[in-house]
């Protein structure tokens, strides 16, 4: 990318990014703190750099390593339905990928505890939320189906692939009353929001989405 292609990226980005903000109050995004936060976050940086010009579009976005970055919107409902739902105390995510709903969720909860499987994506979001001032994130290079190291218990377990079945390591680190969301295949590809009480699952919401698949293992540089 050229000095005048950045230019006139940077010139165009706060325009763009209001539009999509705009788009996601119409579709019933009304947490103005959110929408706020999401607006104000370069989301052209999270992207691979042939698509920032799509970076505040409503559509997945390639990220790299066959992974993508979620829709505004999809993003937008998944963090609603925490704040609306989850203690804020402590969030695992399972897939750090651009490291974007990672930065949203550090703003809202007091410690995030992030696994990524592929440790150029792992690799790249550190340095990038880093260099962002991002200070209450833990990063792990792992593989997430297993979960969290050392039992921490957690208010809220976020997935952002798709699963067909769901690995007890996640919904066993969950407290009482800690809210999952994670995006299903059953009956048909959607994202949902439940809530642990006691040996049962209480369904907050459902949207549909399509995600990546969740994959076991680790792969390397």
């Amino acid at each position: 990318m050229s000095l005048h292609d950045l230019n006139w990226l940077v010139s165009h980005t706060e325009p763009k990014a209001s539009k999509m903000v705009d788009q996601l109050r119409e579709h019933g995004v009304d947490h103005e703190e959110l929408l706020a936060l999401m607006g104000t976050i370069p989301r052209h940086d999270f992207v691979e750099p042939a698509f920032s010009h799509l970076a505040y579009s409503a559509t997945p976005l390639p990220i790299g390593r066959n992974q993508t970055i979620s829709q505004p919107l999809t993003v937008a409902r998944m963090t609603e339905w925490l704040l609306a739902h989850s203690r804020l105390g402590r969030v695992l995510e399972i897939g750090t990928g651009s490291g974007y709903q990672t930065r949203i969720l550090s703003h809202f909860f007091n410690k995030v505890h992030t696994v990524e499987r592929l440790e150029p994506l792992y690799l790249q979001a550190k340095s990038r939320l880093s260099s962002m001032g991002v200070k209450n994130v833990e990063y792990l290079f792992g593989d997430g189906q297993t979960g969290w190291p050392n039992k921490v218990e957690m208010d809220a377990v976020i997935i952002t692939a798709m699963a067909s079945k769901i690995p007890l390591a996640l919904t066993d680190c969950l407290k009482q009353q800690g809210i999952l969301i994670m995006p299903i295949d059953q009956p048909s590809p959607q994202i949902g929001c439940w809530r642990k009480e006691g040996d049962r699952w209480k369904c907050l919401g459902t949207e549909s989405a399509y995600f990546v698949p969740l994959l076991e293992g680790m792969e390397h540089a």
